[in-house]
């Protein structure tokens, strides 16, 4: 089980994500290695992690849905 306290469990948890987009084929972008790296190190949450990558997808002038 994933726990975002412990720096091992972060690195696990990006390494398993990161592993599942290349195994669909595709190349995680700069961007989210960076913010990945900035979340495994605990410099920023999963919340801020997730933001971030939808803020990099969402339509210019589009808001955040409400949760």
């Amino acid at each position: 089980m994933h726990d975002p306290a412990t720096p091992e469990s972060r690195r696990r948890a990006v390494s398993s994500a990161t592993g599942s987009v290349r195994a669909e084929g595709l190349t995680p972008s700069p961007d989210y290695l960076t913010d990945a790296e900035e979340y495994a190190a605990g410099r920023i949450t999963a919340d801020e992690l997730v933001e971030r990558a939808e803020a990099r997808h969402r339509p210019p002038g589009a808001t955040r849905p409400a949760p």
